[in-house]
């Protein structure tokens, strides 16, 4: 398995941002700069910054540059947020430096932390209209109030002149995981930053989403029109950078990479690395070329090279639908990586029937079309594993008429964008597979945001009662299925809640859909025929001859199974001509 945190081995192909980007942080006609690396959640901001970092290291010799790393998240819902900041920046730039006692000096002046921390709000706090805070410079120095400009020159000057002495050229801050702060904190962090942009010396690479520091800047200072916010970004961002979204081709690399590093020792990475680039430009399909490496460098794996020649061929057929379905974020792509490998070993564990393809692409099925695949999972017949709703989709689909399904599940399941093309593709899914084992597998992902633990019974009873007395035809088939598969209590339970809602309905599709329920639950559990027969006695089937006839139907099969059945009950229902013709052993018209 994968560990989810960021990696400074370039899977991704961002080695040529990296090194044009080491040397914008560096260059000195640019100083002071802050750098914007901006990208959604999972995007891999925080990796490029990670191989950012060492990028600058590598070459600090050289450029006298220091960086410092600073994770703003670590301080939300502290009040030391920005002097944590300060001081992280002081205590970088004289680490492993003997310092002369001018310096020692200079240094604690600048570390008064409460004064700096309110000088770096009053400075930042009107950003939008760069109009200074008087009172808040008044209350941070009360002593100097007449001497507020000479103030901020003097840090501004005692910072850079600290950086002098101490032969640091260029000072790098990363600053990550800003947009997982609150809006003050957001706004707090940039205000700090705005305090040592007038120092030549510094540069400050900043890691986070742009929408949500936007969001920020309109929260913290009320400001409703995007323009506006916009321009906060851009007075303290100079050089924005978006991280570009990775194509099928670079998807496919990734995956790649990542199972054949796990089976490689990290001395033996660079030569991976450096294949990157013949898989991404080679003549032929992508897959074939990454799962022919291991072979020819066998030498370099750390395992048996069948274990990975089996990972590849289990996962690489499926990247163009994994890519498309994660929209090509890594982060996602790894933690499906991750569910896969453990609902693997789990199958094992379990000695259950599973085939690995099919084991992938349902997964993608879960990941891509949630709502159809929690769908499936509500109407799969828990018997058999079978799902009517997957076998009612693809025959809808192959449909010559254009006819639309009576279930509206369905019809919408089929106008489903790309799912009907997924169904049928290779290794296809049909309605006869037995699901179980694949949704026993998947049961902790399908627990997302639902209630745990067993439900009453009464609970239960209300549930599947409700589903089998839903108006789409197939949710009711299903729900009957699923009531039928319960213990003997729930079952009767069900029996009761629906009988109380046959006899106080008129409505024909539902009086129908509750009976049809009835005799599927009776098949299984046949000491509820009596008390169905019962309930039967008080529904008027006036007028109503499908309701005719699934009763006719329902008697029946309560007298095969030894129930007795009163004639005046039996005549009832024979009323009507449909119903008649059906029990006499003609053809049943048409479904409900």
């Amino acid at each position: 398995m994968w560990s989810d945190r960021e990696s400074e081995q370039d899977f991704l192909g961002y080695t040529s941002y990296v090194n044009v980007l080491a040397e914008t942080c560096t260059m000195k006609d640019l100083a002071p700069l802050t750098l914007g690396i901006f990208g959604a959640w999972g995007s891999g901001k925080t990796s490029l910054m990670r191989m950012l970092q060492a990028k600058v290291d590598l070459n600090a010799v050289v450029a006298k540059s220091r960086t410092l790393w600073f994770n703003a998240w670590r301080y939300e819902g502290r009040e030391e947020a920005q002097s944590a900041l300060i001081h992280a920046v002081l205590k970088k730039v004289v680490e492993g430096k003997t310092l002369k006692q001018e310096v020692v000096e200079r240094l604690n002046k600048l570390k008064t932390g409460a004064g700096i921390l309110k000088l770096g709000k009053a400075i930042g706090k009107s950003l939008i209209t760069m109009t200074p805070d008087i009172d808040g410079f008044i209350e941070c120095f009360k002593k100097e109030s007449e001497k507020i400009a000479e103030t901020m020159e003097e840090f501004e000057r005692d910072f850079t002149a600290l950086l002098g002495e101490l032969e640091v050229e260029r000072l790098v801050v990363f600053i990550d995981d800003l947009d997982r702060c609150s809006s003050a904190k957001v706004i707090e962090t940039f205000e700090t930053i705005k305090l040592f942009l007038n120092t030549p010396a510094c540069t400050f690479v900043i890691g986070a989403d742009a929408a949500k520091i936007q969001h920020a800047v309109g929260e913290v200072y009320n400001v409703t029109d995007t323009k506006r916010q916009k321009d906060f970004l851009e007075k303290i961002v100079q050089i924005p950078f978006t991280i570009p979204e990775q194509d099928l081709r670079d998807i496919a690399c990734y995956v790649g990479m990542l199972i054949i590093g796990r089976h490689l020792e990290a001395k033996h990475w660079p030569q991976l690395l450096s294949a990157r680039r013949s898989f991404y430009t080679c003549s032929g399909k992508i897959e074939d070329e990454i799962r022919g490496w291991p072979g020819k460098n066998r030498a370099l794996l750390s395992g048996k090279l069948k274990d990975v020649e089996d990972e590849l061929a289990a996962v690489m057929p499926y990247v163009d639908s994994l890519g498309r379905g994660l929209r090509g974020n890594p982060r996602q792509i790894k933690r499906f990586l991750n569910i896969i490998s453990l609902r693997r070993r789990l199958a094992e564990e379990n000695e259950l029937d599973v085939k690995q393809d099919l084991l992938i692409k349902l997964a993608v099925l879960e990941y891509v079309w949630e709502e159809f695949f929690n769908a499936v999972v509500e109407t799969v017949d828990p018997a058999t594993g079978h799902s009517a709703l997957i076998e009612e989709v693809l025959k809808a689909a192959e449909s010559d008429d254009g006819q639309q399904s009576e279930s509206k599940l369905v019809t919408e399941s089929v106008g489903r964008v790309g799912l009907v093309e997924y169904l049928l593709a290779e290794p296809k899914i049909s309605g006869k597979i037995d699901l179980n084992p694949y949704l026993f597998l998947a049961q902790t992902s399908l627990s997302r945001g639902r209630a745990t633990g067993l439900q009453p019974a009464d609970e239960k009873a209300k549930s599947l009662a409700q589903a089998i007395e839903s108006d789409d035809p197939l949710r009711s088939r299903a729900g009957a299925k699923q009531a039928a598969a319960q213990e003997p209590a729930v079952a009767a339970a069900v029996v009761r809640v629906l009988l109380t809602d046959l006899a106080s309905s008129r409505e024909p599709l539902l009086r129908t859909h509750i009976i049809n329920g009835l005799e599927g639950i009776c098949r299984s559990h046949k000491e509820q025929y009596a008390q169905v027969v019962r309930g039967l006695s008080q529904v008027d089937p006036s007028g109503q001859d499908a309701v005719a006839i699934s009763a006719t139907t329902l008697l029946t099969a309560a007298e095969k199974a030894e129930t007795a059945v009163p004639s005046e009950l039996k005549e009832k229902f024979k009323g009507s001509k449909f119903a008649s013709a059906f029990g006499s052993g003609r053809k049943k018209p048409g479904k409900s």
